[in-house]
């Protein structure tokens, strides 16, 4: 019964487990996305900041 139990649980896991990388794969390049628009807001302000003097 515990056997069955597993390969169970294994049956019903292991589908999932391309579906979980893709999930992990787009909320890294998110990140890559988020941090770069922060670099490209920093820079802009910068030059903001420059070009009006403040």
């Amino acid at each position: 019964m515990d056997t069955e139990f597993s390969w169970i649980v294994v049956g019903i896991v292991f589908p999932l487990y391309p579906l979980l990388f893709a999930i992990y794969q787009k909320i890294g390049r998110y990140d890559e996305i988020v941090e770069e628009f922060r670099k490209l807001r920093d820079e802009h302000q910068h030059y903001k900041d420059t070009y009006h003097g403040t």
